[in-house]
């Protein structure tokens, strides 16, 4: 199962992902050097009873809606992040009309940042937020508080996701194996790999025409 970040620049995506996981979805020297993501970031977010997700991190700046695309495809929870103190910006809206017409099935709006405001100005980008999302995949979705900072609202926000995850229906076991790339590279010995979650059925293998499919690993426990 993939959760997916989406939202304007700056609004606190992998911050988020940061204190959900602990691990740092931003790979790149340079974007830690920026502190803005440019690419795709990835976590793994696990519960106490087994529950497990992969959390799929995208950038948030018009020039990278490209890379966003990439991550949004096969997100099975959506975690629309809106900072608190800005309220929804040009790429709220642009990610909500892509993940709308990817018919992402669950969603949790995140209003982060909430440390630098006060419970007015909370009510007031509520209604904001409950406006921007009206008629998109988000319409009707849990809006959950949280700061990074604090750590207010992470636990409310961890019993979303786990819901959402919970409520999702079963995977076909027999519709056709997809698999969205996130990563492609050459190994001395082995060739061109390529990794990530599988999607829409809970089987794989190869087909007897895939002649140049060598092996099929399961993913591993970390990333």
């Amino acid at each position: 199962m993939i959760i997916g970040t989406a939202g304007h620049v700056d609004h606190g995506k992998s911050a988020l992902v940061r204190a959900l996981t602990g691990t740092e979805p931003d790979r790149w020297e340079e974007e830690r050097r920026r502190g803005m993501t440019l690419d795709l970031g990835f976590a793994r977010l696990r519960f106490d009873d087994g529950v497990e997700a992969g959390i799929v991190d995208v950038p948030g700046h018009e020039r990278f809606v490209h890379n966003m695309l990439a991550g949004a495809t096969g997100m099975d929870v959506l975690l629309l992040v809106v900072a608190a103190n800005e309220g929804p910006r040009p790429q709220t809206f642009e990610h909500l009309a892509i993940l709308s017409l990817l018919a992402v099935p669950a969603a949790i709006v995140v209003l982060t940042k909430v440390d630098l405001i006060d419970e007015d100005e909370l009510a007031a980008v509520r209604a904001d937020v409950r406006l921007a999302v009206a008629g998109t995949v988000a319409a009707g979705a849990p809006v959950v508080p949280v700061s990074a900072v604090t750590g207010a609202g992470l636990g409310e926000l961890r019993a979303q996701i786990h819901a959402a995850l919970a409520g999702l229906p079963p995977r076909a076991q027999h519709a056709p194996a997809y698999l969205p790339v996130d990563r492609a590279f050459t190994m001395t010995g082995h060739g061109t790999i390529v990794t990530d979650e599988r999607s829409r059925s809970t089987t794989c293998a190869p087909p007897p025409s895939a002649e140049h499919v060598r092996s099929l690993l399961p993913t591993p426990s970390t990333r």
